[in-house]
């Protein structure tokens, strides 16, 4: 069996046979006319580049809050489509907790003050909730 040699992206010719230009005006359908090739932006440098770029939307304060929301979900519960009952799972909240205090014990030192100051909050009130909760739960 012979295989015919692929192309490149450069190699392929693309003829507009639309019968209207961009602008709306009738085109003569027997002179098609001949597209700009695309040319492809260039891939995106990875973050930490001193390209001066910003940071992604996704920051150490987003995250913080994310896992703070999580855990709140947990705790309150979510309605299962199938039983139409509310489900709330305390082990998974005091996991999610857990893994904000480990956050913030390998983050020590590192973190900004408002940094500190937030995910000190997130895991206050948490930890409040989750044993207010947790003694609600209890027989």
């Amino acid at each position: 069996m012979s295989e015919e040699p692929k192309q490149s992206p450069s190699d392929i010719k693309v003829t507009d046979r639309r019968s209207f230009t961009s602008g709306g005006e009738r085109r003569d359908p027997d002179q098609p006319r001949l597209e700009a090739a695309r040319v492809r932006p260039p891939n995106p440098s990875p973050v930490g580049e001193a390209d001066g770029t910003p940071p992604p939307a996704c920051d150490f304060l987003s995250f913080a809050h994310h896992l703070g929301r999580v855990a709140l979900q947990q705790m309150v519960g979510m309605r299962d489509p199938a039983t139409g009952e509310v489900v709330s799972s305390l082990d998974g909240a005091k996991e999610t907790i857990e893994i904000l205090r480990m956050l913030k014990l390998k983050t020590q030192g590192n973190l900004t003050p408002d940094e500190a100051k937030f995910l000190q909050q997130v895991l206050s009130e948490l930890q409040l909730e989750f044993a207010r909760r947790a003694r609600s739960a209890k027989p």
